[in-house]
C-alpha cells in the first residue's frame, strides 16, 4: 500500500470526507490525516499505487453531509458507508466513479433525490440506499447499471411509480423497495428480470392488480406485496413459480385462493390476512410440508378447518381469525408439535376445545375467543409450559376453571371473561407470578377471592364483575390499575 503526494486528489478526498462529517469524533478514525500512507488509514484500502479503492466506514460515527469530492476517487470500488448519521444529499458527483462496484449509504439519515447521475455507474453491482429520507421519484436512468444485482430503495419517503425501465436490469436478483409511498400498478415489464430471486415492493401505496407474468419469474422465491391498495384477484399463474415466501396481506384481494399454490410446494410462507379472501379454506394447504407460517385471518373465508392441517409439522405460526369459518375445531390441530402462536378467534366454531391441544408444548400464544365453543376447558392445557398468552373469552365454556391452569408459569395474559363458568377461583392461580392481566368477567363464578392472589405483583388489569362472588376483595389487590373492584359491591379485607 504506497502513499501518494500530499495534494493527490485522492488524498484530498479523504480529507474532505474527514472534515465534512466530523471525522474527530469518529468512533475509529486511526492515522487519518497522518502523514502514513492513505493505504493505512483506517477503513482505506489502496492499490500498490496509492489510489483508493475501498473505502468502508460502517457504523463508525460519521455525521454531517458527503462532499462531493468523493466524486475524485476514481479508482474506487467500493464505498461503504451504511449504519452512520449522514445528513443532507447524495452529491451528484458519484456518478462519476466509473469503476465502483459497490456503493452501500444504508441506514443514515440522507434527503432530497436519488440523482439520476448514478445510472451511469455502468460496473455497479449493490446500490443500497435504503433507511433514509429520500424523497422524489425512483429515476428511471438507474436502468443503466446494467450490471446491477441487488437494488435496495427501501424505507425511504420515494413516490411516484415503479419506473417500468427497471425491467432492463437483466442481472437484477434482488429488488427491495419496501416502506416508501409508491403508487400506481406493478409494472408488468418486472416479468423481464429473469435472474430475480426476491421481490420486496410491501408498505407501499400500490394499487391494481398483481401481474400475472410474475409468475414466469423461475427463479423468485421471495415475493412480498403486503400493505398496498391492490385489487383483484391472486394470480393462478403464480403457482407456476418456485415461491418460498408469499407475502400478500393487507391489500384488497378478493376470490377464492387459487388452487394451483399448491403446486409451491417449497413454500415456507403464506401470508395472506386482511383481504376480502372468499371460499373455503384449501385441503390441499396440507400438503405443502415445508410450511412454517400460514397466516390467513381477517378474511370472509368460511366452511370448516381442514383436519389435514395437521399434517403441517413445521408449521410455527397459524392465523385463521376474523374470518367466517364454523364446525368444530380439528383434534389434528393437536398434531403441529412446533406450534408457537395459535389464533383462531373471531369465528362461528363451536363444540368443545379438542384436549389434543395440550400437545402443542412449545405453545406461546392461543387466542380463541369470539367463538361460540362449549364444554369445558381441558385441564390438559396445564401441560403448555411456554405459553404466555391463554385467550378465551366470549364463548360458552361451562364448567370450572381446571386448577391445572396454575401450571402456566409463564402465562402474561389469562383471558377467560364472557363464558359460563361456575365454581370457585383457583387458588393456584396465585402461581402465575408473570401474570399482567386476569379476565374473569361476565362468567357464575362464586365463592371468595383467593388471598393467594396477592402474590400476582405483575398483575395490572383484573376484571371480576358479572359473578356471583362472596366476601372480600384482598387487601393485596388494591393497588391494581385497572379493575372493576368497584362493580363487585365487595368491601376490601381488613388487615
Amino acid at each position: 500500500m504506497g502513499g501518494v503526494q500530499s495534494n493527490s486528489p485522492d488524498r484530498a478526498a479523504l480529507v474532505a470526507l474527514y472534515h465534512s462529517t466530523d471525522g474527530s469524533n469518529w468512533t475509529d478514525n486511526d492515522d487519518w490525516l497522518s502523514d502514513s500512507p492513505i493505504g493505512e488509514w483506517y477503513g482505506v484500502t489502496a492499490d500498490n499505487r496509492g489510489l483508493v479503492t475501498r473505502l468502508a466506514l460502517e457504523e463508525n460515527g460519521l455525521t454531517g453531509e458527503l462532499p462531493p469530492e468523493l466524486g475524485n476517487l476514481s479508482e474506487l470500488k467500493g464505498l461503504v458507508l451504511p449504519q452512520n448519521e449522514l445528513s443532507g444529499q447524495i452529491p451528484p458527483e458519484l456518478g462519476s466513479l466509473s469503476n465502483l462496484i459497490r456503493l452501500d449509504l444504508g441506514e443514515n439519515q440522507l434527503n432530497g433525490g436519488i440523482p439520476a447521475e448514478l445510472g451511469s455507474l455502468s460496473n455497479l453491482i449493490r446500490l443500497n440506499l435504503g433507511e433514509n429520507q429520500l424523497s422524489g421519484e425512483i429515476p428511471p436512468e438507474l436502468s443503466g447499471i446494467l450490471y446491477l444485482t441487488d437494488l435496495d430503495l427501501s424505507q425511504n419517503r420515494l413516490s411516484g411509480g415503479i419506473p417500468p425501465e427497471l425491467g432492463r436490469l437483466s442481472d437484477l436478483k434482488v429488488l427491495v423497495l419496501r416502506g416508501n409511498v409508491l403508487s400506481g400498478e406493478i409494472p408488468a415489464e418486472l416479468a423481464s428480470l429473469s435472474k430475480l430471486n426476491v421481490l420486496v415492493l410491501d408498505d407501499n401505496q400500490l394499487s391494481g392488480e398483481i401481474p400475472a407474468a410474475l409468475g414466469s419469474l423461475a427463479l423468485l422465491d421471495t415475493l412480498s406485496l403486503e400493505n398496498n391498495r391492490l385489487t383483484g384477484k391472486i394470480p393462478a399463474e403464480l403457482g407456476s413459480s418456485n415461491l418460498q415466501w408469499l407475502l400478500l396481506s393487507e391489500n384488497q384481494l378478493s376470490g377464492e385462493i387459487p388452487a394451483e399454490l399448491g403446486n409451491l410446494s417449497y413454500l415456507v410462507w403464506l401470508v395472506l390476512g386482511e383481504n376480502q379472501l372468499s371460499g373455503e379454506i384449501p385441503v390441499w394447504l396440507g400438503s405443502l410440508l415445508h410450511l412454517e407460517w400460514l397466516s390467513l385471518g381477517d378474511n370472509r373465508l368460511s366452511g370448516e378447518i381442514p383436519a389435514e392441517l395437521g399434517n403441517l409439522s413445521n408449521l410455527i405460526d397459524l392465523d385463521l381469525s376474523e374470518n367466517q369459518l364454523s364446525g368444530e375445531m380439528p383434534a389434528e390441530l393437536g398434531s403441529l408439535s412446533n406450534l408457537e402462536f395459535l389464533s383462531l378467534w373471531g369465528n362461528g366454531l363451536n363444540g368443545e376445545m379438542p384436549h389434543e391441544l395440550g400437545s402443542l408444548t412449545k405453545l406461546e400464544m392461543l387466542f380463541l375467543g369470539e367463538n361460540r365453543l362449549s364444554g369445558e376447558i381441558p385441564a390438559e392445557l396445564g401441560r403448555l409450559t411456554y405459553l404466555k398468552t391463554l385467550s378465551l373469552w366470549g364463548n360458552e365454556f361451562s364448567g370450572a376453571i381446571p386448577d391445572e391452569l396454575g401450571s402456566l408459569t409463564k402465562l402474561e395474559a389469562l383471558l377467560l371473561g364472557d363464558n359460563q363458568l361456575s365454581g370457585e377461583i383457583p387458588a393456584e392461580l396465585g402461581s402465575l407470578t408473570y401474570l399482567k392481566t386476569l379476565s374473569l368477567w361476565g362468567n357464575g363464578l362464586s365463592g371468595e377471592i383467593p388471598r393467594e392472589l396477592e402474590q400476582l405483583s405483575e398483575l395490572t388489569a383484573f376484571s371480576l364483575s358479572g359473578n356471583q362472588l362472596t366476601g372480600c376483595i384482598p387487601d393485596g389487590l388494591r393497588n391494581i390499575s385497572d379493575n372493576d373492584f368497584s362493580d363487585l359491591d365487595l368491601l376490601f379485607c381488613q388487615r
